[in-house]
Formats: structure tokens, sequence, C-alpha cells
């Protein structure tokens, strides 16, 4: 009954929501630090009234009131896809949550993950999504916002709601998988203030219009959300679309929880609403590591130490932790036969310092053999022997073994099932 009353009331939940929250990058961390603390404790004390998180707790000998900071956290264990799909599975058909909202993850480093949401907390993370536009500069209230279709979003693209009527919230939605020039018509027409489309399709749009000619709009902000963005991504971005691209860094289990500006070379995480750790292979707090993340508006039913499957490196100023690069995903790394491996963030400054290179993706055959799909621009400086020869040679200078390369150019590199797009697919062992 509870859930069915907040599913009724999440729009007003939501505008009741955002005003609480930090709308800037603040300049001094204190406050939003204080919160955290403060939010980190009631997550504890609720999380261990759950028999699913007291179990964690005992086993790792951890009380909830040593749990005083977001750091603190790392005393208990990583939560992995695979604990969370097993702990949803034997949730969500329970009569209780049959009012709950159930979204599912694209499944992009293995089996998709069902996650239930209160509504309560649903209205939360529509909210903080609101908030990155806020710290961006862009205005929700009265802008106008696109996206792609999302299997979630009720009635996409049907009638206004009744705040859309009175031009608050406005959100338009345009079918990713309708042929570019549809895509680029439809955002042309609508102009929107605000896009944002996974990066893979926003990426098809600007490789169409770079190749054809075709103008794109361009939004005051921008963001290629759901997989890393290189800076070879990030120019090519900037050249089609302008400057005002957003890095929202999330998932879809945790919502929105870092971002980086514009003008910025590192992400700022929402601390108010989140903890994002990086921790090493026992869970200890580490610079260089694996991505952990807790969402703090998330007590019904928390994701504590939520292993999204990315590596980053981390830094921390007065206590206050930033990102200053997302190495990707666990899984993009070239693998040699004797277990070594050579991850993507490695061979990044060969790609990055080559604007000739658009798109790329690599597909490991076995132990000795590279296919590479690449995508040149049309007006390059480098011929394409002479790119391939230039790959091959810079690379095989950082692999800790020499690589035979094979070459596919092709003028789009198509997405995987999931809609994404995996730079590397290791094929080997």
């Amino acid at each position: 009954m509870q859930a069915k009353l907040q599913k009724k009331l999440m729009n007003f939940y939501l505008l009741a929501d955002l005003p609480k929250m930090l709308h800037k990058v603040p300049k001094n961390f204190s406050r939003a630090i204080e919160m955290q603390n403060r939010r980190v404790q009631i997550l504890a004390k609720r999380a261990y009234e759950i028999p699913f998180y007291r179990e964690r707790f005992d086993a790792a000998g951890v009380k909830p009131e040593e749990i005083r900071t977001g750091d603190d956290l790392t005393k208990l264990p990583v939560l992995t896809k695979d604990d969370l799909r097993e702990w949803m599975a034997s949730l969500k058909d329970r009569p209780e949550y049959k009012d709950w909202i159930c979204d599912t993850t694209s499944g992009s480093t293995g089996k998709p993950v069902s996650i239930l949401f209160s509504p309560r907390e649903k209205a939360y993370m529509k909210a903080n999504w609101y908030r990155v536009m806020l710290c961006a500069g862009y205005n929700p209230m009265t802008g106008k916002m696109m996206s792609r279709i999302n299997m979630h979003d009720v009635n996409p693209g049907g009638q206004d709601t009744f705040l859309q009527k009175f031009g608050i919230f406005r959100h338009a939605f345009v079918d990713q998988y309708a042929p570019e020039s549809d895509v680029i018509d439809r955002i042309n027409e609508y102009k929107p203030d605000w896009l944002y489309m996974n990066k893979t399709e926003l990426m098809r749009l600007v490789l169409y219009a770079k190749r054809t000619g075709k103008k794109i709009w361009h939004p005051d902000f921008y963001d290629p959300i759901s997989e890393k963005v290189t800076e070879n991504d990030r120019a090519l971005f900037i050249e089609q679309l302008g400057p005002g691209i957003i890095d929202s860094y999330g998932s879809a289990e945790t919502g929105a929880c870092m971002l980086r500006l514009p003008d910025k070379d590192y992400y700022v995480v929402h601390n108010d609403s989140f903890v994002v750790n990086v921790v090493d292979d026992n869970g200890q707090l580490t610079r260089q590591g694996r991505v952990i993340i807790t969402p703090l508006y998330k007590t019904d039913l928390p994701l504590i130490n939520y292993e999204v499957g990315d590596r980053a490196i981390m830094r921390t100023s007065q206590g206050v932790h930033f990102i200053t690069n997302m190495e990707g995903r666990l899984n993009d790394y070239f693998r040699y036969e004797d277990g070594r491996v050579t991850s993507f963030f490695e061979v990044t400054p060969v790609i990055a310092h080559c604007p000739d290179i658009l798109q790329i993706r690599f597909i490991q055959k076995n132990w000795d053999l590279i296919h590479v799909q690449i995508v040149r621009d049309e007006n390059a400086k480098m011929t394409r022997e002479e790119l391939e020869e230039y790959l091959t040679t810079s690379l095989n200078k950082i692999f800790k073994k020499p690589f035979e390369f094979e070459f596919e150019w092709m003028q789009v590199i198509p997405p995987d099932k999931n809609g994404k797009l995996r730079m590397i697919i290791c094929e080997a062992g």
C-alpha cells in the first residue's frame, strides 16, 4: 500500500528532493562531506536491519556504529553484480515488491542485472539527474531536453505531462535506431538545450555528420552516457556538436554519481548523495583500482560498495575524493597466455595522439592476433597504410609481447547488441 501511494506521489517527491541537493560544484566541500557522513551513518543503521546486509556486516565483524564516514564503508565487502543479481532474484517476485520499479541493465559486462527501486528511491534518482543538469548550468524547469527512447520511460514520445504543458521539465524523445539523417532532422527540429544518448548512438550521428557534411544542432549541453568517452571521442563530439560536452558518470543501478564539466579534466562526486571509492583487490582504498559506488539515497534496498566494473585513478584532497582518470571496464584487457594483461588505458596515448583516428575497436582473436576495426578521418594526414604501420609499431612498443594486426576499415563501427561499444573484445583463452 505504501509503495502504491509513493508511485502516485513520484512527481511530488522529485520536486521536493531537488531543492535539497547541492546544485553547484562547491568550492568548499565541508558541507557536502558533513551531509555525506550523516547519510552514511543513517544508511549503515538501516542496512543492518535487512537480513542480506546483516550477514555481510556480521561476516566482516563490523557494527553499524563503526561506519561513520564514506571511507569507513570499505570495512564492508564489495557488492558484485553476481551478488546483486542473486539477491534481486530472490526478492522481485515477492508480493511486497509488486508496486516497486524493476529496472534492467544493458548487460554490457555480462548478464543483465535486474534491480528493484521503491518509488521513493526512483523519484530521488530522477531528481538527481536534474541536479546534474543544474550543476552544468542547465535549468530543467525552463529548458528543453531530448534523449534516446528508454524502455523504462513511461509513454516516450507521447503526450506532454501536466507540468510539461506549462513549459516545465520539457522532455522530447528521439528514436536512436532510426536512420542517422532522420535522427539528426528530429534533433534539428526540436533544438534541445540538453541532449543525451548512449555514447555509441551519439557517435553514429557525428560520424555521419562529418562524412556527409550534414549539420547538427549545437545544444547548450550534451551528455554521451553509459560508456567511456576517450579524448578522441571528445574532440570529435566538440567538432560536430559544440563545446557543451558533459561527462556524467554513473550506472543504471546507482544513478549519476559524478560529473566532469566541459572545462575540467577530472570528475567531481555528488558527495551529498553518493560515496565513490577506489579499492584494490583486497577492498582497501587505493589510488588506482576498482570503482565502487554507494548511493546514499537508496536506503530501502541499499547498494553498499557496488562494483560497477570500471577502473579509475583517484586523488584525495582534504578528505575529498576526485576521479582523475576513468580507465574503462575491467574486462577491457588485452590478455597474454601467461596471465598478464594490458589495459585500454595503457594504449590510450597512442590513439589520443592521432586525430586521424575517429573510432576504433580491438578484437583479440588469439594469443598472437588482434583484429582492428577502425574509422579514419577522410581528411586524414596519414594514409591507411601509414596508419596501420603507426598503430602496429606504436602498440607493439607498449604490449608485453608483439602481436600481429589485421585491419578492417569502416565508415562506422556497429555497436554490440546492447547498443554500446566495447573498446576491447578478447576472444583468446
